[in-house]
C-alpha cells in the first residue's frame, strides 16, 4: 500500500520563498504570502511541509482549515480552530500567559465558553491580541487553508492582521483555489487589496515536471515505481500532485500499472478514489455530498432512511469511507470529505432530475430540526437552498424570507443579504411590489454591511420596474437611492444629480405631506451645498425641515436637520441642527443616518476649534454600528476618527482604526477615505511605497477623488507629493482644486498652508541650485494661489469664534512658510509664534515642523547653542511620539549641524539615595540636564528661569550633596544612575 507522503518532491524555489519569509519573520519582519494555485496542485502538502521544518526550528504553527459551510458562515470559525489547537498542546505555563495578556480569549474560543457570533467585528482585536500574545513566545506561522472558503470575519481579521505588521514575530501563509474564482467573486478585491502591500505577496503554484512527478510517485509507492506505471502517473495526472497521489492510492511498488477503470482528469481521478468503495458507502458518500457542508451522523442517518439505507449501512459507509481517506471526522459527531473538492464532484455526477428527492430529503430532515441563533439561522438557510434543490421554488421563498428575518434579527447583516439574493431569485414576476420591496431591502443590507455595487445595481433594477405614474412616491425615492449610490460607488461626481433629485422632487411636490418629498428637498438643498450655492442649499434646507415635521418621520427630520447643518455651518444653529439630526436618525434606526449626521457636527465643531470633541461622540456611535452589525458605517466611522487624530498628531491611535477601517470597508466612499488616512500615515512614517499603494486604490476606488469636497483628498494628496520631493506637482494640485474645496473653507486654508510649503521648497531647492529663474517662478505660483484663495469667500483663515484656535494656528504656519519661499531674514519670530499656536490648538504633527523650522531659523540667525537646542530637543520628542521617521532625521541632521545633544535625562520617581533625598522638585530637574551636560543657559531656556537662578540651584545641590563642582555632580549622579523625577 501507498504509505502516506511524509517526504517532498519537488518544488526547490517555491520552498525557498516560502523559508524566507519564514526566516525574516523570526528576525522581526512580518510578512504574508497567498499561495495559490489549481485544486490538487499541492498548495496545503507545500506549506505542510515548510511549517514542519519552522517548527523543528521552534516556530509555533497555528493550522487553520477553512471549510465551505453554506449561507451562513461561522464566524472566525478556521482561526478558533487553529487558536483552539495551540490552546490543547499549550504548554500550562505558556497557556496561562497568553490567557492573562488578552483577557477577552474566553469570549472568543468555544472552549472557553466564548460564542463569537455574538460579537465578530469586536472580537477581531481579539484574535490579533491571541495571535500577538503567542508570538511574543515565540515566533509564530499563522497558516490559513482553502481562503476561498474562509468565512468573512476570518477574511476581515487577515486584513487586520496583515495591516499591523510592524515588527512581530509572524508569517502568514495562505492557500487559495485561483480557478474557482469567478469573475466578479467579492474575493478577487480582497485579495488584490492585501497583495498591494509591500509585506504581502503571492506565490504561484504551477503543476510539477516529469521529474517532480516521478519523485512524488517514488515517495507515495515507497520505492522506485516501473516505467510504464509512471509514464502513466504522469499523463493521466499532467502535473497535479493530488491527482497523482489518487491515481497511486492502494498500490506499491511491485505494481506495473493503474487500474483499468481509473479516469484520466481530476473529476475522474477523485470519483475513482470514490468508486472503491462499497456500492452502499458510495451512496451514502453522494447523500452526504448533496448536504452541502459537514453534517452530524444523525442528521444523515436520517436523510438516508428516507432514500431506504438503514442504520447500519450508514454507519459501516462512515467507517469505510474514513479507512479509505474520503471522509473525515472534523469532531465526535460531524463528518465531511478529506477533499472537498470530491463533494462537488459527487454532486455533479448526478444526472438532470436525479438530485431533486435528494434534495427533498434533505429538506425534509431539516425541516423539524430546531436549533437556536446561528445554528437556526445556518439551517433554515440550507433548508431553503435544499427547497430550491428539489424544485420548490414556494417552500424556499417562504423559508428564504423566514432566514432574512433571522439573519436581520441577529444582525448577520451579509447572511441577510444572501437569502434576499434567492428571495428575489424565485419572486414571482408579477408581484413587482414585493420584489421592489426586498430590492430595497437587499439595497439597505449591502449599503450598511455588504457590497456597494450590489446596492446599486439593486437600485438601478427598482427602477425598470416602478411605474412612475401608479406610484410616484416609491419613484421618487428610488430616484433619490440611485443617484446616492451612483455618488458613493464613485459613478457619479458630486453636484452631477442634481437633474435626478429635480425629478425626484417632482414626482413627490404633488404630496408636500410626504416624507419622501421632505427628503426630495432635503437632497436637493445637500447637492447645492457641494457646488458652493448656499443660498439655494439654505432655502431647500428650511422647507426640508418644515415638511419633514408635516410627514413626522424621524427619517426626514434626520435627513433635513443634517443638510441644515450643513447649510448653516457658520452659524450657532448648525449645532443645534446637527444634535437634532442625530437624535432622529437614533429614534429612526439609521447607523448612516447617525454618521452622517456626526459628520455634520464634526464640521460645526471643527469651525468652533473643538474637533477633538467629535471622538468620543464617534467612539460610541462605531459602537453603535457595530451592535448593529453595520460595518461598512463602522469603517466610515474608523476613517473619520483616523484622520481626526492624523490631524492632532494621535497617529498610533489612526493606526489601529486604519487597520479596522481597511478590513471593513466595503463601500468605495468609505474604502477610499480609509486609504487617504493609511496613506498619509505611511506618508508621515516613512514609507512612502505604502502610501502609493493606498493612494493609487483610493484613485481606483473613486476617480474623481480630487474635486470630491466630502473626500477632502487634496491635503492628503498634496502631503504625498511633498514627501516624494514633488512640491511643482502638488502645488499644481492645491491650485486645480482650491476652489472645487471651498465648500469647506477649513479645508481650502489647509491647502492655502501647504501652498505655501510647496512654493518654499520649490524656492529653497532653486536657491540651493543658484537658479534665480526657478526662484521667481516659485514665488509667482504662491501669489495666484493666494490670490485665487483670496477671491473665495469667507476670507482665509476667518473665524466665528475666540475659541477656534486651528485657522490662527494655520494662519501663522502660512505666514511663516510664505516667508521661507521670499527668503525674508530673522523668521525665528514667525516660527515661534507658529509653534506655540499649533501646540495651543493640539496641532502636533504641523507642531513638530514648526519647532524644527524654528531651530533652523534660529540656526540660520546665528543664535546661541542653548537657544537652538529648545525648539529642537522638542521637535526630536514629538516626531518620535508621532513615529515620523523622516521628519525625526531631519531634527537629527539640524542637531548634528549644529552641535547639539538631542537626548533627554533619565528621570523616575523613586527614592533616592540619603544624600540626594532632600533635592526639591526644581533642584531635581535641574539636575536631570546636568546630567546630560546642558549648559545654564540651555537650562535657563528649558525651565524658563534665569541663569542666575540656575546658579542658585546648582549652589543648593553642591551644598546639599558635597559634591565640590557641577560637573562632579553630574558625574555622581550619573554614575550612581541617581533617578531624577520628571518636570
Amino acid at each position: 500500500m501507498a504509505a502516506r507522503q511524509t517526504e517532498f518532491a519537488g518544488r526547490e524555489a517555491e520552498r525557498r520563498v516560502l523559508a524566507a519569509v519564514i526566516n525574516a519573520a523570526e528576525a522581526g519582519r512580518p510578512g504574508g504570502v497567498f499561495v495559490r494555485g489549481e485544486a490538487g496542485v499541492g498548495k496545503t502538502c507545500l506549506v505542510r511541509v515548510v511549517c514542519d521544518k519552522a517548527t523543528s526550528n521552534g516556530a509555533e504553527i497555528l493550522w487553520a482549515r477553512c471549510m465551505r459551510f453554506g449561507a451562513a458562515d461561522a464566524p472566525y470559525v478556521a482561526l478558533i480552530g487553529g487558536l483552539e489547537g495551540w490552546l490543547e498542546a499549550a504548554e500550562p505555563s505558556e497557556r496561562a500567559d497568553v490567557l492573562a495578556a488578552v483577557p477577552a480569549t474566553s469570549e472568543l474560543l468555544p472552549s472557553l465558553g466564548g460564542h463569537p457570533e455574538r460579537s465578530m467585528v469586536r472580537l477581531m482585536p481579539v484574535v490579533d491580541g491571541l495571535i500577538q500574545a503567542i508570538a511574543s513566545l515565540r515566533p509564530v506561522v499563522l497558516v490559513v487553508d482553502d481562503v476561498q472558503w474562509a468565512d468573512s470575519a476570518t477574511r476581515d481579521a487577515l486584513t487586520y492582521l496583515v495591516a499591523g505588521f510592524r515588527s512581530q514575530r509572524l508569517a502568514i501563509l495562505a492557500t487559495y483555489r485561483d480557478e474557482e474564482l469567478a469573475p466578479g467573486d467579492p474575493l478577487h478585491v480582497w485579495l488584490a487589496d492585501l497583495v498591494r502591500l509591500p509585506s504581502v505577496s503571492t506565490l504561484r503554484l504551477d503543476r510539477m515536471s516529469p521529474n517532480e512527478t516521478e519523485g512524488q510517485v517514488t515517495l507515495l509507492l515507497g520505492g522506485r515505481s516501473e516505467p510504464h506505471l509512471l509514464a502513466e502517473v504522469t499523463r493521466l495526472a499532467d502535473g497535479n500532485p493530488y491527482l497523482s497521489e489518487l491515481l497511486v492510492h492502494g498500490l506499491t511498488a511491485a505494481d506495473e500499472e493503474l487500474p483499468t477503470d481509473l479516469p484520466d482528469e481530476l473529476t475522474d481521478a477523485l470519483l475513482a478514489a470514490w468508486h472503491r468503495l462499497s456500492v452502499p458507502s458510495r451512496e451514502v458518500m453522494r447523500l452526504l455530498a448533496i448536504g452541502g457542508r459537514p453534517a452530524t451522523a444523525d442528521v444523515l442517518v436520517e436523510v438516508a432512511a428516507t432514500r431506504g439505507i438503514a442504520f447500519d449501512v450508514v454507519t459501516a459507509a462512515l467507517v469505510e469511507s474514513t479507512q479509505n481517506g474520503i471522509c473525515v471526522a472534523s469532531d465526535a459527531e460531524t463528518c465531511w470529505f478529506r477533499h472537498p473538492l470530491l463533494a462537488e464532484v459527487l454532486e455533479a455526477s448526478f444526472v438532470p432530475g436525479e438530485a431533486v428527492p435528494v434534495h427533498a430529503a434533505w429538506a425534509a430532515t431539516l425541516e423539524h430540526r430546531m436549533g437556536t441563533g446561528v445554528e437556526e439561522l445556518r439551517r433554515v438557510g440550507d433548508l431553503a437552498r435544499h427547497y430550491e434543490g428539489a424544485h420548490d421554488p414556494a417552500a424556499s421563498l417562504e423559508v428564504s424570507l423566514r432566514a432574512v428575518d433571522l439573519a436581520k434579527g441577529l444582525k448577520a447583516l451579509s447572511e441577510e443579504a444572501v437569502h434576499l439574493r434567492r428571495a428575489l431569485r424565485l419572486w414571482p414576476a408579477e408581484e413587482t411590489d414585493g420584489e421592489l420591496d426586498l430590492l430595497d431591502r437587499l439595497a439597505t443590507v449591502n449599503w450598511l454591511a455588504d457590497d456597494g455595487d450590489e446596492a446599486l445595481a439593486a437600485m438601478t433594477r427598482s427602477l425598470e420596474l416602478v411605474d412612475e405614474h401608479r406610484d410616484p412616491l416609491r419613484a421618487s425615492w428610488i430616484l433619490r437611492c440611485v443617484a446616492e449610490s451612483e455618488y458613493t460607488t464613485g459613478r457619479r461626481a458630486e453636484g452631477e444629480d442634481v437633474e435626478a433629485v429635480r425629478r425626484a422632487l417632482e414626482l413627490a411636490t404633488p404630496y408636500p405631506d410626504s416624507p419622501q418629498y421632505a427628503q426630495a428637498l432635503a437632497d436637493l438643498s445637500g447637492t447645492y451645498f457641494w457646488v458652493d450655492e448656499m443660498e439655494a442649499a439654505r432655502q431647500y434646507a428650511d422647507e426640508a425641515i418644515e415638511a419633514a415635521h408635516r410627514a413626522g418621520s424621524h427619517r426626514a427630520l434626520m435627513r433635513g436637520y443634517t443638510v441644515a447643518a450643513y447649510a448653516y455651518q457658520f452659524e450657532d444653529r448648525a449645532g443645534h441642527d446637527s444634535v437634532e439630526a442625530m437624535r432622529h436618525a437614533r429614534l429612526f434606526g439609521d447607523p448612516r443616518g447617525v454618521w452622517g449626521a456626526g459628520w455634520a457636527r464634526k464640521v460645526w465643531l471643527n469651525w468652533h476649534g473643538r474637533l477633538s470633541e467629535a471622538i468620543p461622540d464617534d467612539v460610541a456611535a462605531l459602537s453603535e454600528a457595530l451592535d448593529a452589525g453595520a460595518t461598512n458605517v463602522a469603517a466610515l466611522y474608523f476613517g473619520d476618527l483616523a484622520r481626526i487624530r492624523l490631524v492632532i498628531g494621535q497617529h498610533a491611535e489612526a493606526e489601529q482604526e486604519i487597520r479596522q477601517g481597511l478590513a471593513l470597508a466595503r463601500v468605495p466612499y468609505s474604502a477610499a477615505n480609509v486609504r487617504l488616512a493609511a496613506a498619509l500615515l505611511a506618508t508621515r512614517q516613512g514609507d512612502l511605497a505604502a502610501a502609493r499603494l493606498h493612494r493609487r486604490r483610493a484613485y481606483e476606488l473613486i476617480p474623481d477623488l480630487e474635486t470630491r469636497p466630502s473626500q477632502m483628498a487634496p491635503p492628503t494628496l498634496a502631503e504625498i507629493l511633498i514627501a516624494e520631493g514633488r512640491p511643482a506637482d502638488a502645488l499644481d494640485l492645491l491650485a486645480r482644486t482650491m476652489e472645487v474645496q471651498i465648500v469647506d473653507p477649513r479645508i481650502a486654508d489647509e491647502m492655502l498652508v501647504l501652498s505655501a510649503r510647496s512654493a518654499a521648497d520649490l524656492a529653497e531647492h532653486a536657491r540651493d541650485l543658484r537658479d534665480l529663474h526657478r526662484v521667481s517662478h516659485a514665488r509667482q505660483l504662491l501669489d495666484s494661489v493666494d490670490e485665487l484663495r483670496r477671491k473665495l469667500l469667507p476670507p482665509p483663515f476667518a473665524t466665528l469664534t475666540a475659541e477656534n484656535l486651528i485657522q490662527p494656528a494655520f494662519k501663522t504656519l502660512y505666514v511663516a512658510e510664505t516667508a521661507r519661499c521670499w527668503a525674508q531674514p530673522n523668521t525665528s519670530e514667525l516660527w515661534e509664534e507658529a509653534t506655540h499656536r499649533c501646540a495651543s490648538a493640539g496641532l502636533r504633527w504641523d507642531e513638530a515642523i514648526a519647532r524644527y523650522r524654528w531651530a533652523q531659523a534660529l540656526l540660520h540667525e546665528r543664535a546661541g547653542k542653548a537657544a537652538v537646542a529648545v525648539p529642537l530637543r522638542t521637535a526630536y520628542k514629538l516626531t518620535d511620539e508621532l513615529g515620523a521617521g523622516p521628519h525625526r532625521h531631519l531634527v537629527e541632521e539640524l542637531a548634528a549641524l549644529a552641535r547639539i545633544s538631542l537626548s533627554e535625562p533619565d528621570v523616575a520617581a523613586i527614592d533616592l539615595p540619603a544624600a540626594f533625598r532632600s533635592l526639591t522638585h526644581r533642584e531635581r530637574e535641574v539636575l536631570s540636564h546636568l546630567v546630560v551636560n546642558r549648559t545654564y543657559a540651555e537650562i535657563a531656556r528649558a525651565l524658563f528661569i534665569s541663569e542666575k537662578t540656575v546658579s542658585v540651584h546648582v549652589s543648593n545641590l553642591l551644598r546639599k550633596t558635597g559634591a565640590t563642582s557641577s560637573r562632579e555632580l553630574a558625574a555622581v549622579a550619573q554614575r550612581i544612575k541617581i533617578p531624577i523625577e520628571p518636570a
